[in-house]
């Protein structure tokens, strides 16, 4: 077995560059007072009116026994005004919503391609593939018991 002191393994970058990549996030949401998942409900709103039942399942790999559910940061921005309920049960944004998520967007399109800029296009394409054969094996893999 390597010696994980000096190898480190898949889940050690995985958790560190998602730790990073909150860490930017929050530094650079901080300036509108709102959080990653503001921000992830915030883009969700912004392809069409959804329900917030919609908006958990697009989000569900976000959400935790400690954070169930999106609908407090979709009142969030309710109260703020930049979303607002719509027909059938459906959150939309606002014309003000509109402007700060194209203005957050832009933020956020600079941050992620600064976090993929060590990487050639090919090489990006080759990371997600391979991070996709990981996650569909172990998502089809049975559950083994001891």
């Amino acid at each position: 077995m390597e010696d994980l002191r000096t190898q480190r393994p898949l889940g050690y970058w995985l958790k560190h560059i998602d730790g990073a990549i909150e860490a930017a996030m929050a530094r650079l949401l901080a300036a509108d007072d709102l959080t990653r998942r503001d921000w992830q409900v915030l883009n969700t709103l912004s392809y069409e009116p959804i329900t917030p039942s919609r908006i958990d399942e697009t989000l569900a790999p976000f959400l935790s026994p400690t954070e169930p559910s999106t609908r407090p940061h979709v009142d969030a921005l309710v109260r703020r005004g930049w979303a607002r309920p719509g027909p059938a049960d459906t959150i939309r944004l606002t014309d003000q919503g509109h402007a700060a998520h194209h203005r957050i967007a832009e933020q956020v399109t600079a941050l992620r391609a600064r976090v993929t800029e060590s990487l050639s296009p090919e090489e990006y394409g080759t990371l997600i593939a391979l991070l996709r054969r990981v996650a569909d094996h172990l998502d089809a893999a049975e559950p083994r018991t001891g």
